[in-house]
């Protein structure tokens, strides 16, 4: 793959909004209309807890901002829940008449700085508005052997099955660094009957850990290209932060790493000079984009790119 970069679509200094301050985290692009391209990201505030909103764009140039939302489609949790200190977009899974939007919820604490496990809300206004399945408590629930981190759940319907690829545990869960703990995550796969009930049960190792530089493989997005599963990943790592990888898979469940085709890199210089991550691809009419976040886990804000070569 060859992607070529087209800029900068928003950052928390483009949009005038008082609970977007800071990262611009996760784009998931969701295609409304043939004049409405719709990008639900998450948006924090000042003390980087984040809130899902959106962009519309104009699908021939996602450059071209034409609206966004003035409020959250989806807010934090109350006190207490799992996701009282930040919502994070993950994926969106059109079923019916439906819009489902897997979402990741963040909880703060002490001894390690966090714990994430995933939620779902539905829409049935084509995703002008969301209620959360579970208000309380996640869908991705924690597990033994996936007691901190079970979230960015991309998932497909393929037949009668439900597929997702997320992020869990990997290994002991946690490293020290040298300011804070780090997590450790592989991307896991499991599936299910139902698009909003899954196995209390640990996840098929998909796509693992390359080194000992990496202490993370997260946010995938996932397409088929005849009887062959193409994946795009995050990869977090000690030394670069992050970086996006590739793989294929006959199964869905077993991929081969081929990280230097993924056809993206950093810049020389600007936004994404140091990071590129968390990225979705959508294919629009005759062209393939990929929604990427930048510097910082995007406080420098999220741009794009188009597919010029497989």
């Amino acid at each position: 793959m060859k992607w070529e970069k087209k800029g900068l679509i928003c950052s928390h200094e483009t949009l005038n909004l008082p609970w977007y301050k800071k990262n611009t985290m996760v784009p998931v692009p969701y295609l409304r209309d043939e004049k409405t391209l719709r990008i639900f990201v998450t948006m924090c505030d000042e003390k980087n807890i984040g809130r899902i909103g959106y962009v519309d764009v104009d699908p021939q140039n996602p450059s071209c901002i034409i609206g966004y939302s003035k409020e959250p489609v989806i807010d934090i949790g109350e006190d207490g829940c799992f996701d009282d200190n930040g919502v994070v977009t993950a994926s969106l899974l059109r079923d019916g008449d439906r819009l489902y939007m897997y979402y990741s919820g963040y909880q703060s604490c002490v001894k390690v700085p966090y714990m994430i496990f995933a939620g779902v809300a539905v829409s049935t206004d084509n995703g002008d508005s969301f209620t959360k399945i579970s208000s309380r408590v996640p869908t991705f629930d924690r597990i033994d052997g996936e007691s901190s981190t079970r979230c960015v759940p991309f998932v497909i319907k393929e037949g009668d099955v439900y597929k997702a690829w997320y992020t869990a545990d990997a290994g002991s869960g946690w490293i020290d660094g040298e300011k804070k703990k780090l997590p450790l995550y592989d991307l896991k796969y499991a599936e299910s009957a139902s698009p909003i009930e899954w196995p209390r049960e640990k996840g098929h190792v998909a796509v693992g850990l390359g080194s000992e530089d990496e202490h993370g493989i997260a946010k995938c997005t996932l397409w088929k290209e005849g009887d062959v599963y193409k994946i795009i990943y995050s990869i977090r790592s000690l030394s670069k932060k992050y970086r996006l990888g590739y793989g294929e898979s006959r199964d869905g469940k077993n991929f081969m790493r081929k990280d230097d085709q993924v056809g993206i890199d950093v810049s020389a210089s600007g936004w994404d000079s140091e990071m590129v991550a968390f990225a979705e691809r959508l294919q629009v009419q005759d062209k393939t984009y990929l929604f990427y976040c930048g510097n910082h886990y995007g406080m420098a804000g999220m741009g794009y790119a188009e597919l010029v070569a497989e």
